[in-house]
């Protein structure tokens, strides 16, 4: 029956996830959905310049992938806030745990991502 498949749906769905999902996931630093798909919560930038918070999902793509959040400065201006998915690799090798701040050392653009909830507020 469809109520035996779904429980079944979610262990495959989860199971699927990529180790830094999981570890994210143990760490608290990402949640799953009801069809377990990753999420975290991100401060976006809209186009009036004001900031939101916004539920982000992991996107489909090639290879192990993850979500966490990401922001844009010019030295220590905020210029834009956002949702951050890419593949596994990219993220565990660019992107901090729990904070993106700038450093205010940089007169030109930086880019930080991360990972948990509300990271790049």
């Amino acid at each position: 029956s469809i109520l035996v498949l779904l429980p079944l749906l979610a262990l495959a769905t989860s199971s699927m996830l990529s180790d830094l999902s999981k570890e994210l996931v143990d760490e608290g630093l990402l949640t799953l959905d009801e069809d377990a798909v990753p999420t975290t919560t991100c401060m976006i930038t809209l186009r009036n310049g004001s900031s939101i918070s916004k539920t982000c999902y992991m996107t489909e793509g090639f290879g192990p992938r993850s979500a966490g959040c990401y922001a844009v400065w010019a030295g220590t201006s905020l210029i834009a806030q956002g949702c951050y998915s890419n593949q596994e690799i990219s993220l565990r090798d660019q992107c901090r745990k729990d904070e993106c701040k700038s450093d205010g050392k940089s007169p030109v653009v930086s880019f930080c991502c991360c990972f948990g909830h509300l990271c790049n507020a």
